[in-house]
């Protein structure tokens, strides 16, 4: 492996990603091994675990074998873990909040470490640099070292939600295919509960969005989640739906 990737909600604006490449070059350095460092995003919604658990799933399983850093950490500091998820198709480093929830759900998990972070001496808001750019300089170097574990923590998937808003104003629920029951041009009913109170709708389930140019629709998107949106328009606007909101299909 040579490629490492980057996924934050560190903005563009400040020095964060910088120090982190930084570590990672200068830990390659130790090791005489280069790298290619591939910026993926670091425009996740702050401290949003389920934008980036999301974010993952769209673009990890399209990769080569390579380690995946990922980095929303809005707990860091506490008693929360570090970990590395080894897979079929590499490396995934960051912290043990949930953000690895749906990419291992289509990857193969060979096997889990947890990271000991009183080696890496890190700072108590930091560990971006300190830890998980350390820990992934040292996979492609060869050299890690990890406690084997047998578990991670993963979002409770019984609770139906929204899960994800694209660009677009598109909203990803956490529904997968495999649980619906309706077919193809039926009109379904869906309840959101939201802050500003109850929104419910009907829509079309269609296979592509240009199939319903009036109203709501939705569908089964490219990661396999119930996903509801309006024909070039911002659904989650309009219904003033964001992450988190209880779904229900009646």
């Amino acid at each position: 492996m040579d490629i490492i990737t980057l996924t934050t909600d560190f903005g563009d604006s400040e020095g964060f990603t910088g120090a982190m490449k930084g570590k990672i070059l200068s830990t390659l350095k130790k090791y005489n091994k280069d790298a290619k460092i591939i910026d993926i995003t670091h425009n996740i919604k702050p401290f949003n675990i389920y934008h980036c658990a999301y974010v993952l799933l769209e673009f990890v399983p399209f990769f080569p074998e390579a380690v995946h850093i990922a980095v929303v950490d809005p707990t860091v500091g506490s008693k929360r873990r570090s970990i590395v998820i080894e897979t079929n198709k590499g490396f995934l480093v960051g912290p043990d909040n949930g953000i690895f929830s749906y990419v291992t759900d289509i990857l193969k998990i060979k096997k889990i470490y947890l990271i000991d972070e009183k080696k890496y001496t890190p700072s108590n808001t930091f560990h971006g640099r300190d830890i998980y750019a350390v820990v992934g300089a040292e996979l492609i170097s060869g050299v890690f070292e990890g406690i084997e574990i047998n578990d991670f923590v993963k979002f409770d998937n019984s609770i139906k939600k929204v899960i994800h808003i694209d660009r677009f104003g598109n909203i990803i629920t956490n529904v997968k295919e495999n649980e619906i029951n309706f077919n193809y041009g039926d009109i379904i009913t869906i309840k959101f509960i939201t802050k500003t109170g109850i929104k419910k709708i009907k829509c079309k389930f269609v296979k592509s969005y240009f199939e319903e140019k009036e109203g709501f629709l939705c569908l089964i998107n490219s990661e396999g989640f119930l996903e509801i949106a309006k024909f070039m328009d911002n659904a989650a606007k309009y219904l003033e739906v964001d992450y988190l909101d209880r779904v229900e299909i009646i």
